[in-house]
């Protein structure tokens, strides 16, 4: 019996044993999830092949993922596993997608109008600046481009913000509720006449000397540089789109 008895305990170190060296080659593996069990590393693969489907965003994904692997390794030790946690992987994923959504349609009135205003005048900031390189390329006078880089910045500015006006106050979905369409639009076209009117007369008023004219290659890279700039922007911000604005409350 004793023999027998030794002989059993031998047996169940051994599963033990086997257990655990099992165990740890699970989850003391490299690669990109590491550390994680069987389970839980293809629940990863798939949630990030499941994000890439969906064209989640690059850094939002790597962000999503690290939180997540994170949260595993913890839970793991519990027993844990993604399954349990976050339930079925396709579910999960379009959790973390639809939860995006939400937030990027959360915008207020005030963040899409300043928006469009940045977006609006980084654009006409660069016409601008086109504009004025074409003129000093073909006449070479001081003269030939009407306004200094005082005047580049305030015609942008101005222009952003009123076209980011117009743009709210004419939005299509506001307009449908309104009952005097062109008379809303009449008054709004009037009002930013006369904005622009005022504040162009008094941009005039600035002195030459501290208004200077720029050489035609800086306009033109400072063009390029807004152009840089906004495209950096719109990825980061997406900036709202005529039509749009109301949907994205």
């Amino acid at each position: 019996m004793k023999e027998e008895t030794v002989r059993e305990k031998n047996e169940k170190a051994a599963k033990k044993q086997a257990q655990h060296q099992e165990h740890a080659e699970v989850t003391v593996r490299d690669g990109e999830f590491a550390g994680l069990t069987k389970r839980n590393e293809d629940f990863m693969f798939h949630l990030n092949k499941n994000l890439d489907e969906y064209n989640y965003d690059l850094e939002k994904k790597e962000e999503v993922l690290n939180d997540t692997y994170r949260e595993l390794l913890d839970k793991q030790k519990s027993g844990v596993t993604a399954a349990k946690l976050y339930g079925p992987v396709t579910e999960y994923a379009e959790k973390i997608i639809k939860g995006n959504n939400q937030k990027k349609e959360a915008r207020s009135t005030s963040n899409i109008f300043w928006l469009m205003a940045l977006d609006n005048g980084l654009i006409m900031f660069i016409m601008f600046c086109l504009m004025y390189a074409l003129v000093g390329f073909f006449d070479h006078s001081k003269n030939a481009v009407n306004g200094g880089w005082i005047t580049l910045l305030g015609t942008s500015v101005i222009a952003g913000v009123g076209l980011a006006f117009f743009y709210v106050m004419m939005d299509p979905n506001k307009s449908k509720e309104s009952k005097h369409k062109v008379t809303r639009g009449i008054i709004v076209t009037l009002e930013l006449i006369a904005i622009w009117m005022v504040a162009f007369s008094l941009i005039a008023l600035i002195p030459v000397k501290y208004n200077q004219t720029l050489d035609p290659v800086v306009y033109i890279i400072l063009g390029v540089v807004a152009f840089g700039v906004r495209y950096l922007l719109n990825q980061k911000l997406h900036f709202p789109k005529m039509g749009r604005t109301t949907q994205s409350k």
